[in-house]
């Protein structure tokens, strides 16, 4: 009988039917979870690359964004915290190559949410995304241009 309860046992943790009693990873206090990724939403305005300087030191990088759920998700992050659609930062910028869009956090750039004419670059210096551009979309702005921003690391 011990032996056959062994045996159960190792058939068990091989088949992984016992996995579900694996702790699973969340995110630190303060930071909320959406897929396999933590998110954090900071008030205090910053240019874009010292928001993605703070986002690096806390161990993540400015948020990139992947679909439409993840749009919103965070889009209604902000106004839980804030109160408003604020103008935001977020990872995506073309300082490298003119219209060629990157993500801070080196993930693919494989979604976007441009608000009308966007990205235009004004006056040839708007390298920088910024969500919530007339609430819902996204918009070019200046660098230099202090927002808010939302940091996100992987889980």
């Amino acid at each position: 009988p011990q032996m056959a309860s062994h045996f159960l046992l190792c058939l068990c943790l091989a088949s992984g039917l016992l996995a579900a009693a694996s702790v699973t990873p969340c995110c630190p206090s303060g930071w909320t979870q959406f897929g396999s990724r933590c998110f954090i939403f900071y008030f205090s305005p910053r240019p874009w690359l010292d928001a993605e300087t703070f986002c690096i030191s806390i161990g993540g990088n400015l948020a990139s964004v992947h679909s439409a759920d993840e749009h919103f998700f965070l889009r209604n992050m902000i106004y839980r915290v804030s109160g408003a659609y604020k103008e935001t930062w977020i990872g995506g910028f073309d300082t490298v190559k003119e219209g060629v869009w990157l993500w801070s956090d080196g993930s693919k750039f494989d979604y976007t949410r441009w608000a009308t004419n966007e990205p235009d670059n004004f006056k040839i210096s708007e390298h920088c995304i910024e969500m919530n551009r007339s609430q819902n979309y996204w918009g070019d702005d200046r660098c230099t241009s202090r927002n808010p921003f939302i940091c996100s690391k992987n889980i």
